[in-house]
């Protein structure tokens, strides 16, 4: 027989690794009704329905091999009975009051057969039947033929492998879901095994798999080498595409042209309060401008390890989960200020070495266009600041020294500039945020270099009264982080200090003014400035890994936050 696990590394499904130990498939073959099925009151007369013990579907085909149910009023106690189908006796799988699993017999012509119950040599009952040589059918956690399937995913490439269920109890809720999964992370590949039954008989590349119009690979589909009349599928690597879907999606299995019943996967990954990962950066970047724009995140200038300047634009579709380049900046530009307003982008300042080249200029991106042009210089030049839009306007806080305290504001509607009462504490690779007509900065750094001392300010500015005052202090003062609102929250990440690059995930509330601690980002990074909320996801794109600016990665992580700051 074929090994049914065509990935180096993979156990078989018959040996003891905890998932796939024999006591799991005694569970399985209760779990998911290939025993007992309460198909509920049988008519009072002796009759018997047979059907797949995956899909219970009434009249569908049998196969030689596969696993099917007979449902009978006849069946009172759990012992004495048997199965014959046309004369070939069936290997009973188990009895209970009103039906008995079995195994089809091997080598079953196609075309109408009888199925006869038998008890001490008497037949009790009979049912006619189809026979042919697939009947494919996937076993569900719900043991009704649909919703979640019977199986694992695999996650393996990178750092090993793990194996998760491809289904999940919520809590309050009698039925399982299926698990969600993270099928983006390029840094992983996402295999799928299923337990059906009826597919052993198919012929070499005649089974397929496809979800959300995206075919699948299939590996193997194949007897199940242990437990009689159990078949195997094996599918993968899940496509990269189907990280952009939305939803669960049917998983769509055909054996020979006969199609199996539909279960769902959700691709839709992380689960709520988990991190994922998306499509890589095509180039390795960090200390440069994120901002995201009608369904695209835009990757402005920054520099990879190299610390060399660049001008070029990574464009990322949250739909497609693919990249590409836009037009590139006029200039090289690294630690500049981004922001985006009707329909348009903006990167302002920045510098266009490592040290000291800080710039004023602003160039605004068309991406109906494809082009860039010039606009309204900011009052002062810097790098390292962060901006924000609130009602109509960007406003730019902070800055490189000498200008750690500059504040103005940007009206694109007028291209004018207006300097505004200086930032209360000075300070450089920090985050700021609009939320409600008012502007959030938060954290930073004192000096330029990363073995500057952090700050954990937090300063609100509200444009009313042009007033600042003071929220509560960050549980960590740290430079380099960056931030985004989501579901009124305020998500804080990574940034960097003299101890090293932070893991921190630190979630502000700015209505009752407290912070929140969460687990910890998967990879840390610093060096980001901006990120994007979209359709539940927080986008993370690239950043550094290490102190410095030596360590620009292709990293995309992504978060789903389950907090809400009402």
């Amino acid at each position: 027989m074929a090994d049914l696990n065509p990935i180096p590394g993979w156990r078989r499904a018959s040996e003891s690794s905890g998932l796939l130990r024999q006591s799991r498939y005694s569970t399985l073959m209760w779990r998911y009704g290939i025993v007992l099925f309460a198909w509920g009151m049988m008519a009072q007369t002796p009759t018997l329905t047979v059907v797949s013990a995956a899909t219970y579907e009434r009249g569908g085909l049998l196969a030689p091999g596969m696993i099917a149910t007979a449902f009978s009023s006849a069946i009172t106690e759990t012992g004495g009975y048997s199965i014959v189908v046309g004369e070939n006796a069936a290997a009973t799988v188990a009895v209970s009051a009103g039906q008995a699993s079995f195994v089809l017999p091997a080598g079953l012509a196609d075309g109408p057969a009888t199925v006869a119950l038998r008890r001490g040599g008497e037949t009790v009952a009979t049912a006619g039947v189809r026979i042919g040589q697939v009947a494919p059918g996937i076993f569900t956690a719900n043991a009704s033929g649909e919703g979640a399937p019977a199986g694992f995913a695999v996650y393996g490439r990178f750092g090993g492998q793990r194996q998760v269920d491809l289904f999940e109890r919520f809590t309050g809720s009698a039925r399982w879901e299926p698990t969600a999964l993270d099928v983006g992370d390029e840094t992983q590949d996402v295999h799928l095994v299923l337990f059906g039954t009826g597919f052993r008989n198919a012929a070499a590349g005649r089974v397929t798999a496809s979800a959300g119009g995206v075919s699948i690979p299939v590996q193997a589909a194949q007897a199940h080498s242990v437990f009689a009349g159990l078949d195997q599928l094996n599918l993968g690597p899940l496509p990269r595409e189907l990280a952009g879907k939305r939803g669960q999606l049917e998983l769509v299995i055909s054996v020979e042209g006969v199609a199996a019943n539909r279960t769902l996967i959700a691709p839709t990954s992380p689960a709520s309060g988990g991190w994922g990962g998306r499509a890589g950066l095509p180039e390795a970047n960090s200390e440069m401008g994120v901002v995201g724009l009608n369904g695209k995140i835009y990757v402005i200038g920054g520099y990879p390890s190299t610390r060399v300047s660049v001008n070029v634009v990574q464009v990322y579709d949250t739909a497609t989960n693919s990249w590409s380049l836009a037009a590139p900046l006029p200039v090289a530009l690294n630690h500049l200020m981004p922001a985006a307003f009707n329909g348009k982008v903006y990167a302002i300042g920045g510098q266009t070495d490592t040290n000291t080249a800080y710039v004023n200029t602003v160039y605004e991106y068309d991406p109906a266009t494809n082009t860039w042009r010039t606009r309204a210089p900011m009052p002062t030049a810097r790098s390292a600041g962060a901006a924000a839009v609130i009602d109509g306007k960007i406003y730019v806080a902070g800055g490189r020294p000498p200008r750690g305290a500059d504040f103005a504001v940007y009206d694109p509607a007028r291209d004018e500039w207006t300097t505004l009462p200086n930032l209360p504490t000075q300070r450089n690779h920090l985050m700021a945020l609009g939320h409600e007509g008012k502007l959030y900065v938060v954290g930073g750094r004192f000096d330029g270099g990363f073995t500057s001392l952090g700050a954990d300010a937090v300063e609100i500015f509200d444009p009313k009264p042009g007033l600042w005052t003071k929220g509560a202090a960050m549980p960590k003062a740290r430079g380099g982080l960056n931030g985004v609102s989501a579901n009124g929250c305020m998500h804080f990440f990574g940034g960097e200090f003299a101890t090293g690059v932070h893991p921190d995930h630190d979630v502000y509330n700015p209505r009752a003014d407290r912070w929140t601690s969460l687990p910890n980002m998967p990879q840390p990074v610093h060096g980001v400035t901006g990120l994007h909320f979209q359709d539940g996801l927080i986008y993370l794109p690239g950043g550094g890994t290490m102190q410095g600016g030596s360590s620009g990665s292709r990293l995309h992580q992504v978060y789903r936050p389950n907090l809400s700051c009402p």
